[in-house]
């Protein structure tokens, strides 16, 4: 599926340094002519992709200016690795043959320690032991034994780090929080079980081993965030359990609001976890009357100015998406080559859907959809735009002989992004006059397709 983009917005009141990341590098014997770079500055605005080209020398180079230590990934082909903390200030040089990629990466420049770092980590805890390996063995051994494995891993990985060399006191403590949310994580995860269904938060808490951390490393963590974020998803999977109800949204908030224990989690924290739900809400339900109110409460009382910012501009997005906004316009080729513009069906009701071939839910709803574009075939205009590259998309549309117009792009071009589109399957209604026609259209497979043909027929009814 479309990548859910979880993503970082560092705080503004951080103490780490602004300056510019700079990170050239030679690729030896290279096998293609291009790296590709993800730059995480925060966890919940959008990653920035970047696709850099070798020059004749088989070198290449980038830079960015950053306000606060970020996280990068780095691939060449199918090498690479993965969320690793780069700095302001780093001037970073790499060189490495994509035949034993990680036997011959070598590192240089200011900041390369870090780097180091991470290699060695990798041989110790990855290659030589595989740690993560031996916590799935022992995930069905007596509590008390997996939680000592648990704990005395992080005491080896933190003793680790803190014995390299010429590492900043800012990623010392990053890390160490990263390590800590990894780590503690699989206990989130083990006390999940619905054996511990009656623990309270406060004994689910008393089982997690942390150490106290600074409010804005606990906040910039993509682990100590992801730990955190998955412990108040079991918080509320609890209430519900014991309310015998889902929770509401603002039932939701509330409850993350209440989490708030600065040695264990901080009042930043807090704001990065209720910022990244009130992005998943808008992008799912688009921006109703609840979700406006929620987002009111947190642009009044937020101290994260990145974070407001952000959410403001997604509410203004949405907004442009929701019923009696214009439909974003498109020109795309079709199956057969034939240009294809939404202007051309003015006058006549359009359902679109955002799909690809490697996206389970989107096959499910097709199944639901052959007998609804039987039934409005000649009301509808059906039009199915995939995210899969050329060959797949064709084989696809034969294989699953997907009726209607058949239309491709690329998972980030400015379709997608127009449309808002961050997940698939996504799907949009518009009217006769190039209008959305609903806000939220319910899934094909939703009670097989009778809340969707309900919300057509409504839509055909309006004068």
């Amino acid at each position: 599926m479309l990548r859910l983009l979880i993503i970082l917005i560092f705080f503004s009141n951080s103490t780490f340094a602004q300056g510019q990341f700079k990170l050239n590098g030679e690729v030896q014997n290279p096998t293609e002519r291009k790296i590709l770079i993800t730059l995480y500055r925060d966890w919940v605005g959008d990653e920035e992709e970047y696709e850099i080209k070798l020059n004749d020398k088989n070198q290449f180079s980038f830079s960015t200016n950053l306000n606060h230590l970020a996280y990068i990934d780095f691939y060449y082909a199918d090498q690479g690795f993965h969320y690793w903390i780069i700095e302001p200030n780093d001037e970073i040089s790499i060189k490495f043959n994509p035949t034993n990629f990680w036997e011959s990466l070598f590192f240089s420049g200011n900041g390369h320690e870090k780097w180091h770092y991470y290699t060695h980590h990798r041989s110790n805890f990855e290659e030589n032991r595989d740690w993560e390996k031996e916590a799935g063995m022992l995930n069905k051994a007596p509590q008390q034994q997996y939680f000592d494995f648990l704990d005395n891993e992080q005491d080896v990985q933190i003793a680790f780090l803190e014995k390299a060399n010429n590492l900043s006191e800012d990623f010392i403590q990053a890390r160490k929080a990263d390590i800590i949310g990894a780590i503690q994580n699989y206990k989130v995860n083990f006390l999940s079980n619905a054996k511990f269904a009656n623990l309270t938060e406060e004994q689910v808490n008393s089982h997690l081993k942390i150490t106290e951390l600074p409010d804005s490393v606990q906040a910039n963590s993509l682990e100590y965030g992801n730990m955190y974020q998955n412990l108040m998803d079991l918080f509320i999977a609890k209430s519900a359990f014991r309310k015998k109800k889902d929770l509401t949204e603002t039932e939701e908030i509330n409850l993350v609001k209440s989490s708030y224990n600065r040695l264990l989690f901080s009042f930043q924290l807090i704001e990065r976890t209720i910022a990244f739900k009130l992005k998943n809400m808008i992008e799912a339900e688009n921006i109703t009357p609840k979700i406006q109110a929620l987002v009111d409460d947190f642009l009044e009382t937020a101290t994260n100015r990145d974070f407001k910012n952000y959410i403001s501009k997604k509410v203004n997005f949405s907004k442009t998406l929701t019923k009696g906004s214009p439909a974003k316009a498109f020109k795309l080729k079709d199956i057969d080559g034939k240009e294809v513009s939404l202007k051309d069906f003015l006058g006549k009701t359009v359902y679109l859907d955002f799909w690809a071939s490697w996206c389970g839910p989107c096959i499910y709803d097709m199944k639901f959809m052959d007998a609804i574009k039987a039934k409005f075939q000649d009301e509808i205009v059906f039009i199915q735009i995939s995210l899969d590259n050329e060959t797949e998309w064709r084989e696809s549309v034969k294989m699953y002989d997907i009726k209607g117009i058949n239309l491709r792009v690329d998972e980030n071009s400015s379709v997608t992004k127009n449309y808002g589109v961050t997940g698939i399957p996504a799907y949009f209604l518009i009217d006769k006059k190039g209008t959305f026609a609903v806000s939220q259209v319910s899934d094909p497979s939703k009670e097989e397709g009778q809340e969707l043909i309900k919300q057509i027929e409504e839509v055909l009814s309006r004068k």
